[in-house]
């Protein structure tokens, strides 16, 4: 979910969901609200694309070139084998061998052959089989310190890039020829976010769908939600009142020892909300605030510590303490699969209320249980806007290896591939998401526009300036009691010195 309009395209929606809906985009910067015809080719596919609407497509600046078959490799990973239960963030965007039916597989198939076509090449994707989180940084490590051009490009999760980058892996995109930046199939607010002193080493855009899976939201159970007489959540979004408190007196009252055995227990009974580690970083974002943001010159500045800061805190620890009502699944890791509990949880209505990345909704597409979905809360009311955050962990982007050799043909091919995924594999992602599967009611479709509208990435918690995301932030959903306020203390001379070593680094990177 990239683009920075605020509608998805509107004449997608209207044939593939068969309803006359407000139109949506994917999230990214400040692009125009204009609806975007699609490829009718497309209809071959099985993607039905509908009327011209208000504005044409929109082509990059590219003249076809003969490369000669050139093998366009990418390189990317698979943690299934070793974890099954991250089986849903293998890559399913970059490759495909065949058409099958499914419509995101056939919408990859589509766009790699009419960008191999135009160009002579293969797009080949070097899958990386992970038994740990280590495996896919240190190929990328490898590879470069070698001197070896095997990657076109990587695509890392956005919070290892950092440290990839740090170490010269990457090129600058900002000064790839053929890559424009400020095109619309470029997350601009990634693009605005993750640079640091005017250097970009890791983008999302619409080439990939992963990012959009790590979109972070919630979603409440309806039936809970009304056999407790509650106000509809979609209600409280609507009137600008979703907020952490409304969240919080909502939940009151909801908890209930189901099996009778005095004791409150995630398997057996039912909670006010769900929640996990994942969920302080993304609480802060959505309150409105940062670890780190950056100053006119492009510079990281520490922002966390301010009285904001320390209510948004307060609201966390509260929710965390608060053990008869909430479910903090990192604490029960290692003892089952947490997700899938997740899941049961809402399918046998065990919870009102829980913290997602946007992926698990497909894991709830066939359950009778019937869910809505809503922004993360504000603040406060008086705070403008919700905001979304990306989960950095299972979110990716798209990076270049310092030994690609001929950059020029590089930011062509990607570029391209970028664009042309704005017209297949996005319609497609939303095809699959929104045909019943994804959203269940006409207020999950203006939930979605609200989501998609404001999105912030916070490179404090990216780059994990003095360890205080490692040490304070993650903590959350592990342990009973965080020490927000003196662990910044303890941690703001690191967090400063991290910044300016960060920052020497980049500076002497030779482009």
């Amino acid at each position: 979910m990239k683009i920075s309009t605020k509608k998805i395209l509107a004449g997608i929606l209207i044939f593939i969901v068969s309803l006359a809906l407000p139109a949506f985009v994917s999230c990214g910067g400040d692009y125009d609200n204009k609806n975007i015809a699609i490829d009718t080719s497309l209809d071959d596919y099985g993607i039905s694309a509908g009327e011209t609407t208000t504005e044409e497509r929109l082509y990059p600046n590219l003249d076809a070139v003969d490369f000669g078959g050139y093998e366009f490799t990418v390189l990317t990973r698979s943690a299934s084998a070793a974890y099954p239960d991250w089986a849903e963030w293998d890559h399913r965007d970059i490759s495909a061998e065949e058409m099958n039916g499914d419509v995101i597989n056939d919408a990859v198939y589509v766009r790699n052959k009419k960008i191999e076509e135009k160009y002579n090449i293969t797009i080949k994707e070097i899958v990386i089989d992970e038994s740990n989180w280590t495996v896919f940084p240190t190929k990328v490590r490898q590879s470069v310190s070698a001197g070896d051009d095997l990657y076109d490009i990587a695509v890392p999760h956005i919070f290892e890039s950092t440290g990839l980058a740090q170490d010269g892996n990457f090129i600058d995109l900002f000064k790839v020829t053929n890559l424009d930046l400020k095109q619309p199939w470029w997350n601009q607010n990634c693009v605005r976010d993750l640079s640091i002193i005017n250097k970009l080493f890791v983008i999302q855009g619409d080439l990939l769908i992963m990012d959009n899976d790590a979109m972070e939201a919630m979603i409440f159970n309806k039936s809970v939600q009304k056999d407790n007489a509650l106000e509809s959540p979609y209600d409280i979004v609507k009137k600008g009142e979703w907020t952490f408190e409304k969240l919080i007196e909502m939940s009151k009252g909801i908890a209930k020892d189901l099996n009778g055995d005095g004791k409150m227990y995630i398997k057996d009974d039912l909670f006010g909300y769900i929640l996990q580690c994942d969920t302080a970083a993304s609480f802060i974002v959505s309150g409105g605030e940062k670890i780190a943001g950056k100053d006119e010159n492009d510079y990281p500045i520490i922002t966390f510590g301010t009285e904001r800061c320390y209510r948004i805190t307060d609201y966390l620890s509260e929710m965390l303490s608060d053990t008869e009502n909430s479910v903090n699944l990192h604490s029960y890791e290692g003892q089952f699969p947490i997700y899938d509990e997740q899941v049961k949880m809402m399918e046998e209505n065990r919870a009102l209320f829980s913290w997602i990345r946007m992926r698990m909704v497909e894991r709830l597409r066939g359950m009778e249980m019937d869910f809505g979905i809503i922004p993360l809360p504000k603040l406060d009311k008086n705070q403008e806007k919700y905001i979304t955050s990306t989960n950095t962990f299972t979110g990716a982007g798209v990076s270049i290896p310092r030994t690609a050799t001929n950059l020029e043909r590089t930011g062509m091919i990607l570029e391209d591939l970028c664009a042309e995924s704005r017209y297949t594999l996005q319609p497609a992602y939303y095809e699959i998401n929104l045909n019943g599967k994804y959203i269940r009611d006409n207020d999950s479709y203006e939930m979605l526009d609200i989501i998609l509208e404001n999105t912030a990435y916070d490179i404090g918690h990216i780059y994990n300036f003095g360890g205080y995301m490692t040490t304070y932030l993650e903590y959350y959903g592990r342990s009973k009691k965080v020490e927000w306020v003196s662990g910044f203390e303890k941690s703001i001379i690191k967090m400063e010195k991290d910044i300016e070593k960060i920052v020497e680094l980049y500076e002497k990177l030779d482009d």
